[in-house]
């Protein structure tokens, strides 16, 4: 049964509004809270407790919407993820320009997600792939994939259009492109700030991009 949030005024003799708040908003709600803290904090650290105080929920209503912790951390993969994903598809459905361009603008997406506080749930992902082996199943099935097929079509596109060279394995030459960009997001956020050489964000992706676009075009 949903939860119910009556907000109730009279306006002009109207009828008494009443405001349903639906269970996968609630839902939504505690993800986004326990992204903050796993993020934050770290999984481990993260108990259920905190993250319905981070919700301003009741300690016990989180049990009510995921069975443990793990389906938590699921949930937690789909909403920092799928948004993203959809709208990085939607680019790729009704982008204009060249190929080349339509790279550019899957990188400076990935980019601009890896800059939110949403952006280091990569990082979390494989932090814990090995204490939690059925969430890392999960988030490859479901996102990595995905996240590949992007990249995927964007190459096909491109080698269709003559922009880029004959391509001799499309899958592996994605991934060749797209782990970088996961690494790079994961070094940022644990040894960067011991690095005494201090590459930016600007850095980085200036020289990716021309060392990837050199080696694609024919």
């Amino acid at each position: 049964m949903p939860e119910m949030n009556t907000d109730r005024s009279v306006n002009s003799g109207a009828a008494t509004s009443t405001r349903v708040r639906r269970p996968e908003d609630r839902a939504s709600e505690i993800a986004r809270a326990a992204l903050e803290l796993f993020v934050t904090r770290g999984f481990a650290a993260t108990k259920l407790e905190d993250v319905a105080k981070e919700a301003s929920v009741s300690k016990g209503l989180p049990y009510l919407y995921f069975k443990n912790k793990e389906e938590l951390f699921k949930a937690v993969i789909s909403e920092a993820i799928a948004g993203p994903l959809a709208a990085a598809n939607d680019v790729i459905d009704h982008f204009e320009g060249s190929s080349e361009e339509l790279l550019c603008a899957l990188v400076d997406g990935f980019r601009a997600f890896e800059e939110t506080p949403a952006g280091g749930v990569v990082k979390l992902i494989l932090a814990e792939a090995g204490n939690f082996p059925d969430v890392a199943k999960f988030y490859c099935t479901h996102f990595d994939v995905r996240g590949r097929d992007l990249f995927i079509r964007t190459l096909r596109r491109g080698v269709e259009s003559g922009e880029f060279r004959p391509l001799p394995d499309l899958e592996t030459t994605a991934i060749i492109i797209l782990q970088p960009l996961a690494m790079f997001s994961v070094w940022k956020r644990s040894l960067a700030p011991f690095d005494p050489g201090k590459v930016d964000g600007d850095q980085f992706y200036t020289a990716y991009l021309d060392f990837v676009l050199k080696g694609l075009r024919p």
